[in-house]
């Protein structure tokens, strides 16, 4: 049986617990900042429904409720999601946590692809309640077309795969360790990505890389994230 793991974020917001409350657990809220569409019966038992865009949704079950404190909910597949709320001086703090069962390059590559997301969204909680600024139009622009892993060893991030009909397919494979894109180091999960996808569409991007034990330079060209290229 694989290990079961908790992967976690936390933001300061200033703002009320109660605030926080209501981003989180009113759909017509919650839709400001995080999901497209949402539908929640905020009780022990009660559904939960989040429509992210690009496919991606979350259907689960609300498993326990501390009002202005605690949200744990659970996926259909037996996972764990934990929101905190803490409060502090100026504000509260938010914490997210996920149990989970993480294991292999292509675990570790989903993990790492959640709290990325994850901490996005948490950032544009942050926006929204503190400023009124809605940001997602600066996150998710381009894709390049790979899911990829931090290699604290290399330094690096390692291609743990490619998908179809994207900029990378042909160019990049499973197991390239990527230094640079445009010259700037990228060490990890979320600086890739960061500097992948907050480009606009249409930018040419240079990746140094090493396949084996050879340096290779790509350059390839940036796509709207989650679209996908056609063939004529």
């Amino acid at each position: 049986m694989d290990k079961v793991l908790i992967a976690r974020r936390e933001i300061f917001i200033q703002a009320k617990p109660s605030r926080v409350w209501q981003a989180l657990t009113v759909p017509a809220e919650r839709n400001k900042w995080e999901t497209r569409s949402s539908e929640m019966d905020v009780r022990i038992g009660g559904k939960i429904y989040l429509e992210y865009g690009w496919g991606v949704k979350y259907t689960g079950t609300f498993k326990d409720l501390i009002r202005n404190e605690k949200i744990i909910t659970e996926d259909d597949e037996g996972n764990l999601t934990t929101w905190l709320i803490i409060a502090c001086d100026g504000g509260c703090k938010v914490v997210i946590e996920y149990q989970g069962e993480w294991c292999g390059d292509q675990g570790i590559g989903m993990m790492e692809n959640m709290l990325f997301g994850t901490y996005q969204f948490m950032e544009n909680m942050k926006s929204v309640l503190e400023s009124g600024k809605d940001k997602r139009g600066e996150y998710w622009k381009s894709w390049l077309g790979i899911l990829n892993r931090t290699d604290e060893v290399e330094g690096a991030v390692k291609v743990v795969s490619v998908i179809e009909a994207t900029p990378a397919e042909g160019a990049l494979i499973e197991g390239d360790l990527i230094y640079s894109l445009n010259g700037k180091s990228v060490k990890n999960y979320e600086s890739f990505e960061k500097a992948s996808t907050r480009i606009e569409p249409g930018s040419v991007v240079t990746l140094h890389l090493k396949r084996g034990r050879e340096d290779q330079t790509i350059q390839l060209k940036s796509i709207p994230f989650g679209t996908f290229l056609t063939t004529s």
